[in-house]
């Protein structure tokens, strides 16, 4: 009784102890106006080159992780996407911050992801080449 009783405890304290998984990646929008009258725009979507994991404590929601753990990375980050966005024309202010989308599902994720990076007439995706990972 009392073995199962320390096994017991023993699973709980170890369950306490997992990690989650966590899914992120970056994005940012710039619009330019191609026509007010026609209600003509142009997206151009800045992006992270993938979708990126991370591990954190269980319970931790994974948004709150993320951002705990970017940071101290905001400098080089901010750097690489207004690097990207200096060379178009609507996104002439830059970044002053940049949050990440995330996830705790992959499959959300990835969903996410590649929807913001499906290209049309309208919308320029452009990845972010030198982007650091958490």
């Amino acid at each position: 009784m009392i073995r199962g009783l320390i096994l017991c405890l023993i699973m709980l304290s170890a369950a306490a102890a997992r990690a989650q998984d966590c899914y992120y990646y970056w994005v940012h929008q710039c619009i330019e106006v191609v026509d007010a009258s026609q209600r003509q725009l142009k997206q151009f979507v800045l992006i992270s080159p993938a979708v990126n994991y991370l591990s954190v404590d269980e319970g931790s929601q994974c948004s709150a992780a993320v951002s705990r753990q970017q940071a101290p990375l905001n400098p080089q980050l901010l750097a690489a996407f207004n690097d990207a966005a200096s060379r178009i024309e609507a996104c002439a202010a830059p970044l002053t911050e940049l949050s990440a989308r995330a996830f705790d599902k992959p499959h959300k994720a990835t969903w996410h992801y590649n929807r913001s990076r499906k290209v049309s007439p309208q919308k320029v995706v452009i990845t972010v080449e030198n982007a650091p990972i958490l």
